[in-house]
This record gives structure tokens, C-alpha cells and sequence, in this order.
């Protein structure tokens, strides 16, 4: 099938599933910044305890980290239930909120989840030899959220330093993880195979064909991406020539929550495309799709 004519086929047939794959990640957003931070004030707690014991020094670091640890897991289980329920979207089939939460309960899952963790380590262990070696990206060495303000404060291009760091985050995990794309989508097909040979599964169909999945994606969302753009240039014009006039200034504010808006929807849609593709070039029959 041609991308054209793939992009026009996605758009028409996920028309309905588009608000429930928002809704979807809605939730998973809030559940992960939720169980963050609990999990965070724990360690964080556990390893203030540590502190007071003997050895506590390094007992209340090996705590905070066995957290932090179990936390990501979680993270990468609730990751799979998102990819689940954006697949049963996509086959119409039934959604519930408890399907976020399936990985939880399939072993396969939860090694899967354990896995992604490898390669968030790789992008933060080169983020931090990029950000140390390169001056373009380095960043200050502060010791509180008060020096930091001072920093910035003192700094008029402090925040294109910072933005450009984060942009660079963002371009480095987006190498690292765009050959799992499909992983998720194998490990919840495949439930009677081991992880490791889903991860391989996943990881041959990306490469079978990853130029066109990419275009397809840019067919699919190159004019959601436009408007963010075009949105968040408006509201920086808006901020820095017009700061006088309240009533225009309003317009910035809006402007910036359209953008953040429209920002969810285009992440939505992201995820719901990375099923459509998937179910569109499996080799497999559609109905497949196991029963949990």
C-alpha cells in the first residue's frame, strides 16, 4: 500500500479511537507522575533512615536507588499496558483502565520492563559525557534550587542552554528507543514466547522497513506539528513585544495552552499510529490478539 494512501487509511478508520487513545494517556500520565512521586518521597525516606544506622551512608544510597529502580520498572510495565490498549484500539476491540496494568501480572512483561531500562541508562550515560565535554551543551554546577535561580537570573542565555539540553535529551532517547517501536506490540502478541525472542521479533520488523514507518509517521502528523510551531512561535512573539497590553498578552497564555493541548493529542496519535502500522504489516491475522 502506498504511504499516501496508508496515511488517509489511518486518519480515517482511528477517527473514533483518537479520543479514547487521548483519554488512555491521560491517565497514564497522571498514574506516572503519581506513583513518581510516592515512590520518590519513599526512597528518599528510606534512605534518610538508612542514614542514621551504621554503613548508613552507602545502605541509604543502595536504598534510593533500589526505589528509584522499581519505580522505572513500573513506569515501563504501565508503558506496555498504554501500547496494549492503543493495539485494541486499533482492532476494536475491548478497553478498560485495568489493562494499564497488565504487565504487572505476565512475567514476560515485567522482564520487558526491566530490559528498557538498559538503554535509558546508555542515553543518560552519553547525555552526560556530551553535556561534560562539549561547551555548547555544558551545563552549571549548582548545589541548591537557589543557586541555580542565581544562575539563571545572571545568565540571559541560560534558558537557550537549557533548552538546547533538553532537546538534545530528547534526539538521544529518541535513538536509542525508535528500534523498540514494535517490541510491545510482539510481546503482547506472542505471550507464549520468551522476551528475549519478542525483543528480537520487534526488532526485525523495524528494520524491515524503517525509512517508510518514518514517513509514514510525518504523513500522519507533519500538520499537527506545523501548528505547534506556528503556535508556540505566535506566543514567543507575543511574550516579548507585547507585555504592556493585558488583553494580548492573554492571547499568549492561550495560545501556549492550545499548543500544550494540541502537543497531548499529537503524542496520542503518535502511539495509536505506531499499532495501526503494526497491525497493517503483520504477518499474522488480525484477530490474534491474546485473550487477557
Amino acid at each position: 500500500m502506498k504511504l499516501f494512501e496508508l496515511a488517509k487509511k489511518f486518519r480515517r478508520s482511528t477517527r473514533f479511537a483518537i479520543p479514547r487513545a487521548v483519554f488512555m494517556l491521560m491517565v497514564f500520565c497522571f498514574l506516572c507522575a503519581f506513583l513518581s512521586s510516592l515512590l520518590t518521597g519513599l526512597a528518599l525516606s528510606l534512605s534518610s533512615f538508612a542514614a542514621g544506622t551504621s554503613g548508613g551512608a552507602r545502605l541509604g544510597f543502595l536504598a534510593f536507588l533500589l526505589v528509584e529502580f522499581l519505580s522505572l520498572v513500573l513506569f515501563f510495565v504501565l508503558h506496555y499496558g498504554l501500547f496494549l490498549c492503543n493495539l485494541r484500539f486499533v482492532r476494536n476491540q475491548p478497553v478498560a483502565l485495568s489493562f494499564l496494568f497488565t504487565g504487572l501480572r505476565q512475567r514476560k512483561a515485567r522482564r520487558g520492563a526491566a530490559f528498557f531500562i538498559i538503554p535509558m541508562l546508555l542515553c543518560m550515560a552519553l547525555f552526560a559525557v556530551i553535556t561534560s565535554r562539549v561547551e555548547f551543551f555544558s551545563l552549571p554546577q549548582v548545589e541548591s534550587p537557589e543557586a541555580l535561580l542565581e544562575y539563571v537570573k545572571n545568565n540571559p542565555d541560560s534558558m537557550k542552554k537549557f533548552l538546547s539540553c533538553f532537546v538534545l535529551l530528547l534526539s538521544l532517547a529518541f535513538v536509542f528507543y525508535f528500534p523498540f517501536t514494535f517490541v510491545w506490540s510482539v510481546v503482547y502478541d506472542k505471550t507464549g514466547q520468551g522476551f528475549g525472542k519478542s525483543l528480537l521479533q520487534g526488532l526485525s520488523f523495524f528494520v524491515a522497513r524503517p525509512f517508510h514507518f518514518f514517513v509514514f509517521e510525518v504523513l500522519c502528523h507533519f500538520r499537527k506539528v506545523f501548528w505547534i510551531c506556528a503556535l508556540d512561535a505566535m506566543r514567543v512573539f507575543i511574550y516579548k513585544k507585547n507585555t504592556d497590553s493585558a488583553m494580548i498578552y492573554s492571547f499568549g497564555s492561550l495560545a501556549s495552552f492550545v499548543s500544550f493541548a494540541l502537543v497531548f493529542y499529537t503524542a496520542a496519535s503518535v502511539i495509536l499510529s505506531i499499532q495501526f502500522y503494526y497491525e497493517q504489516f503483520n504477518d499474522e491475522n488480525s484477530d490474534k490478539a491474546s485473550s487477557n
